[in-house]
């Protein structure tokens, strides 16, 4: 038998306060160093340094929301699963959009059928099989899916072994998803810290469980617009937002007024000059993109307020 290695995938330096990735070490000692207590750690000891290092080169594709750089020119999909103990069911739903603009959410609460070990998780895989599916209906080529349940990478590329019928089953239709060529970016989100789509498909799936929510999504919108594709949409969201339809623009409306209206303003030794300014605003506003005329109008909504 020969000498072991330690191929550390992710861990902590404590003296030097880093992160440590992608490292080989020669002790157990200097491997417990940098692994015992973090959170997330992953290690592997081999007999073998090209083991290790074939370890070590395994792509995860998995990467994290607000530290790693992804794609945005593309669809992007939020995922999420929830559970009812007292009825037994689970939930998945995702939220698809592009531009900041949600195109489509889906979300749907089923019977529990499964080992009860997975609870939500069965949700959270299912959410992604139906995204993708969606992605691939309206022949998308590439798409990033946003989790906060790091199995829906890890169980998709393999890395993680996988023990349930669940997670096998789910493998095996991703692989044949990746076999059509759709390019698939995982990216990690934190739950529960307040990500606007993470939020929104939680509350989805809570709602299919009548399960009560902390009611994130409609504080948001309290101060902020969300923009939706259609009246479908629209109307998925307003659901688990009640009495924020003035924040939610339906796109596809052609009444949509992107034009500033002037004030009534009492003085008017100011009226000419606002008159001009307002002529000008709107002047911009028609020579913008989409994405500038709304980021114009919530600046302007928020001066109102």
């Amino acid at each position: 038998m020969g000498k072991k290695v330690y191929a550390i995938k992710e861990g902590y330096d404590n003296k030097k306060e880093i992160k440590v990735k992608n490292i080989i070490v020669d002790t157990w000692t200097e491997c417990l160093s940098y692994v015992k207590g973090v959170k997330g750690a992953k290690y592997k000891s081999f007999e073998d340094i090209r083991d290790a290092k074939i370890y070590l080169e395994e792509g995860s594709k998995l990467l994290k929301k607000g530290e790693d750089d992804y794609p945005t020119d593309c669809l992007q999909i939020y995922v999420d699963g929830s559970y009812n103990s007292f009825t037994e069911k689970y939930a998945y739903a995702f939220v698809a959009l592009k531009d900041n603009v949600i195109e489509h959410i889906q979300s749907e609460g089923k019977n529990y059928e499964i080992n009860s070990n997975i609870r939500q998780i069965a949700g959270e895989l299912e959410a992604t099989l139906k995204g993708l599916e969606y992605a691939i209906s309206k022949n998308e080529k590439k798409v990033v899916i946003f989790h906060d349940y790091e199995g829906i990478a890890h169980h998709a590329t393999g890395l993680w072994e996988r023990k349930e019928e669940s997670s096998k089953n789910y493998y095996n239709k991703m692989q044949e998803i990746f076999a059509l060529g759709i390019e698939v970016i995982f990216v990690k989100v934190d739950s529960h810290t307040g990500d606007l789509y993470n939020e929104l498909a939680d509350e989805k799936c809570k709602e299919k469980l009548s399960i009560a929510s902390n009611k994130t999504v409609s504080k948001w919108l309290n101060n902020n617009l969300l923009y939706v594709l259609n009246e479908e949409v629209y109307n998925e969201v307003l659901s688990i937002a009640k009495g924020k339809e003035e924040n939610i623009i339906n796109v596809s409306k052609k009444d949509i007024n992107f034009e500033v209206e002037p004030t009534n303003i009492i003085d008017e030794s100011l009226e000419k000059e606002e008159k001009e300014v307002t002529k000008e605003i709107n002047k911009i506003i028609k020579k913008s993109d989409f994405e500038t005329k709304k980021k114009i109008l919530k600046m302007i909504k928020t001066i109102m307020e």
